[in-house]
């Protein structure tokens, strides 16, 4: 399974009711992905444009985590 695909498997197991998980770099040891935390972030927002998928990736200025939103 492919980076995308394990923090998309990841949010839709753990997303709060607004349709949203946060990802530390903790998230990425948990998941076995050893990439920086922000190089995952910018691999999964450009797959997910690709995709034109339901979901955006979101940073909201935060240097320490990003996360995955469902879009409407």
């Amino acid at each position: 399974m492919g980076i995308t695909e394990r923090i998309l498997a990841d949010h839709a197991a753990r997303k709060n009711g607004e349709g949203i998980t946060w990802f530390t770099a903790g998230d990425m040891a948990r998941l076995g992905i050893p990439e920086a935390l922000f190089t995952v972030m910018q691999t999964v927002q450009h797959t997910l444009r690709l995709r034109k998928a339901h979901q955006v990736v979101e940073s909201h200025g935060c240097t320490d985590r990003w996360s995955v939103q469902d879009a409407h």
